[in-house]
């Protein structure tokens, strides 16, 4: 299986280690190496960037439910 085939199964973390690594190989790596980081950057930062606006939309997400309690809560206790 290719490594690109295989972005979506890494974790956060074993993403940015393969991006940094592609980011090193791009300026120091033999030719093959330059070759493979230069295919392989734009699928890591596509990739990245999805996930970062994934937690985003979870954050904002999880922000609205803890206000929507907040004010049914506080609606409730103003009845009471």
């Amino acid at each position: 299986m290719e490594i690109d085939q295989r972005i979506p199964d890494l974790s956060d973390k074993e993403l940015e280690n393969l991006h940094a690594n592609a980011l090193r190989l791009e300026q120091s790596g033999s030719q093959m190496q330059r070759q493979h980081a230069e295919r392989l950057l734009p699928l890591l930062s596509a990739a990245m960037e999805e996930r970062r606006a994934a937690k985003l939309v979870v954050q904002a997400e999880k922000k609205a439910t803890a206000t929507a309690a907040r004010k049914s809560k506080a609606a409730k206790a103003k009845e009471s």
